[in-house]
């Protein structure tokens, strides 16, 4: 394992560790706005108002450092899994919060979840691919992730409980997908000067793609049901930004037979059983937490 390799680990766990606990401190408080804020500025007024709240945007923004400079020494389908890891730090972060000892189960979930990604970037190549997404298919990708974006939104909408936080929940996680892509180009601007960024398009469809994920994630997390939304957005984003990273990075995943296939396939559906699982787990830890009554 190379230098810059170890490096893009250390800075993808802690990229986790930061979101993990803004996680725990955004929707401890984004719960507690009233249902009638969802998607609008309103909700982010109200969230901004409070201390915990902003203690876990400064923690996604320390976060978001750490990603940036984990993508910029290795691709994005071997970054973004590390982050998968985030749901687990945050259930014990829950649980230090609200002085609860968790299950034996939650610990196996959090081994089955971990097991996984550790086969899955086994089989992953750590390195290499494009650092900028080609103009021809931007114009496809574009649009396409726009319109899953929208769609999950505006089926969201009519929806209550767990099916809207879920929508929702998705439609972050592909939002921060896109993101991640998106930053690696951004990085390699920055390389040539701190205002390298500003004539390129990339920055710009950057910023609002964060910007759109948070909202419409603190969105999901205002549902209430926080298994789904967090289930959501920590499955799909992972997943979407390796999807996006194969098809319009070149990244790659080489495999010389259908046993590393198949090792592949049960690696990827290990960490999607764990996310679930502890989804659950910290819907039951950190609901504990919420003891604020609501304001408006």
């Amino acid at each position: 394992m190379s230098f810059e390799v170890a490096l893009a680990i250390v800075l993808g766990l802690m990229t986790a560790f930061f979101y993990a606990l803004s996680n725990v401190l955004e929707l401890t408080e984004a719960e507690q706005v009233p249902d009638e804020y969802a998607l609008r500025v309103g909700l982010m007024t109200r969230l901004v108002r409070r201390p915990r709240w902003l203690l876990g945007l400064l923690s996604d923004v320390f976060g978001y450092v750490c990603q940036a400079g984990a993508l910029a020494l290795a691709a994005v389908v071997f970054v973004e899994p590390i982050l998968a890891l985030a749901i687990v730090m945050s259930l014990v972060l829950g649980a230090a919060m609200t002085h609860r000892r968790l299950r034996p189960g939650d610990w196996v979930s959090a081994a089955v979840l971990s097991g996984g990604l550790a086969l899955f970037l086994y089989e992953v190549v750590p390195t290499g691919g494009r650092e900028f997404v080609p103009t021809d298919r931007v114009v496809i990708a574009g649009p396409i992730t726009a319109v899953v974006i929208v769609g999950c939104i505006a089926c969201a909408k009519p929806s209550r409980g767990a099916p809207r936080a879920a929508l929702l929940g998705i439609a972050a996680g592909i939002s921060f997908g896109a993101a991640a892509v998106l930053t690696k180009g951004v990085v390699h601007y920055l390389g040539d000067g701190i205002l390298a960024w500003i004539p390129h398009w990339e920055s710009y469809a950057l910023a609002a793609t964060s910007i759109g994920g948070v909202i419409v994630g603190q969105s999901a997390f205002q549902t209430g049901a926080l298994a789904a939304s967090v289930g959501a957005t920590e499955s799909t984003a992972p997943i979407s930004a390796a999807i996006l990273g194969l098809a319009l990075l070149d990244e790659r995943i080489y495999f010389d037979d259908a046993f590393q296939v198949a090792v592949v396939v049960v690696s990827v559906c290990m960490v999607l059983w764990g996310i679930a699982a502890l989804a659950r787990a910290e819907e039951r830890v950190v609901a504990d937490a919420v003891t604020t009554p609501v304001r408006t």
